[in-house]
């Protein structure tokens, strides 16, 4: 009798480890996706800030939105697909959306940035452009977004800003 108890016992405790341990590897897991997507999300926003078309596209239409389905975006979804397809597997099933807003030229009294000063000028802070670049990450079921990265550009314009 004593026996099947402890055998009883010791069933009873091997479940609670065994849930204890799937529970553990889903959750990291799901970190392991999200650091992922993370990580994807990054390289987009990097991708979409260094390079000026779409930046230069929404100034010379005077857009103040560009997203993957506007025309200013066009060449950045080709490099997009092509960043996907030189990817893994597993990045290959992210779904990725962007956008990038326009904010305007800064206020009159607004602090520059620092700059090298190879790079500084007399010229006043309404040459300078914000734009806000958005990108989100999710799982081609179009559920919750993974990761969402949120990075500022700003550019200075050589032309006339508004």
């Amino acid at each position: 009798m004593l026996t099947l108890v402890l055998l009883g016992l010791i069933s009873v405790v091997s479940v609670v480890m065994l849930r204890s341990s799937a529970l553990e590897l889903r959750m990291s897991g799901n970190l392991l996706q999200r650091e992922e997507a993370l990580q994807h999300a990054l390289g987009v926003a990097a991708m979409i800030s260094s390079s000026a078309e779409p930046f230069v596209a929404m100034q010379q239409a005077g857009h103040d939105l560009c997203s993957l389905t506007h025309s200013c975006a066009e060449r950045l979804s080709h490099r997009l697909d092509a960043l996907l397809d030189g990817a893994g597997p597993e990045a290959q099933r992210l779904q990725t959306n962007f956008e990038i807003h326009r904010h305007g030229p800064l206020l009159s009294g607004a602090s520059l940035p620092r700059m090298q000063e190879a790079h500084a000028s007399g010229v006043g802070a309404a040459s300078f452009i914000r734009f806000e670049v958005r990108v989100r990450v999710g799982d081609a079921r179009g559920d919750t977004p993974r990761a969402q990265v949120v990075q500022g550009v700003l550019l200075r314009w050589l032309g006339d800003p508004a």
